[in-house]
């Protein structure tokens, strides 16, 4: 674990720099809503994403893949058991794991399936939305469907417990986004109202968040990195699509993704606060 951590833009630069110039790949078990939006993400970033919910297939692309995606969005007989070899063969082989786990307090089923996941390997670092990250702090369900867009009280302490029950970094997004390893707390508070407002953008920012750990070894900075350039990323990208509408947002954040420079990064809002 890192002892001593200062985001700035030089640091996520420097990690972004390393993604465009080595192309890592990044292995997606992800939901059906999203798979097209993902993969251009991931590309548009610099990475090169693989598709596949094929369990046939699962081992030999965790094992020529740099970082795996698992999203538990759609589960299906034949995702759910591609999720659980690959996650199991990751932990084997030491490949990094991001996890989202998508409405994970919603039904039954989404919860025996993370309990699954959990217990068939630890992820590297989990990301979802608050209300999803406070079903591992023992809170419960207070989601509308997949989506979240209410307050909780110490959001960092729930993200933090959470981290600590799950025994990995936990990222919990929301108008500030906080990020601990159980042990330090960061917040981000960049981002734009518009990123709630389009279908998928929590799941690609997870698809990001693995594309980091793919270059950088440090999950908690990974995961920092990652929320910050998103952020900027939905910001620049707010800023281009101005009044008109959506659509154009989603469009010019799969652009920003491609566009952005170290001097956007200037503005990043991410810093350790207080231990969770």
């Amino acid at each position: 674990m890192a002892t001593d951590i200062e985001v700035s833009a030089y640091s996520i630069w420097a990690d972004l720099q390393k993604i465009r110039s080595t192309n890592p790949l990044i292995y997606s078990i992800t939901n059906s809503v999203v798979q097209d939006f993902t993969a251009n993400a991931l590309l548009a970033l610099g990475a090169s994403p693989i598709m596949s919910d094929s369990v046939d297939e699962t081992e030999e692309l965790v094992g020529v893949s740099n970082a795996l995606n698992i999203n538990i969005g759609t589960p299906n007989p034949h995702s759910v058991g591609a999720m659980l070899k690959a996650i199991r063969t990751a932990q084997e082989l030491r490949k990094p794991v991001a996890l989202d786990p998508v409405a994970v307090g919603a039904t039954k089923l989404r919860r025996t399936l993370v309990e699954d996941l959990l217990r068939s390997g630890t992820p590297t670092i989990v990301r979802g939305n608050l209300a999803e990250v406070s079903v591992f702090a023992g809170m419960e369900w207070g989601g509308k469907g997949v989506d979240w867009r209410g307050d909780l009280k110490d959001p960092g302490e729930i993200v933090g417990k959470a981290a600590r029950q799950i025994g990995c970094t936990v990222v919990g997004s929301g108008k500030i986004d906080y990020v601990s390893d159980g042990e330090r707390l960061f917040s981000i508070a960049n981002g734009h109202p518009l990123m709630v407002r389009v279908t998928g953008m929590g799941c690609v920012a997870t698809s990001i968040v693995a594309a980091f750990l793919a270059v950088q070894p440090l999950p908690l900075v990974a995961a920092v990195h990652a929320m910050a350039f998103i952020g900027i990323a939905g910001e620049w990208a707010a800023e281009r699509a101005r009044t008109e509408g959506t659509g154009t947002f989603r469009m010019k954040f799969l652009d920003s993704l491609d566009k952005v420079e170290i001097e956007n990064l200037a503005s990043t809002k991410a810093g350790e606060i207080a231990k969770p």
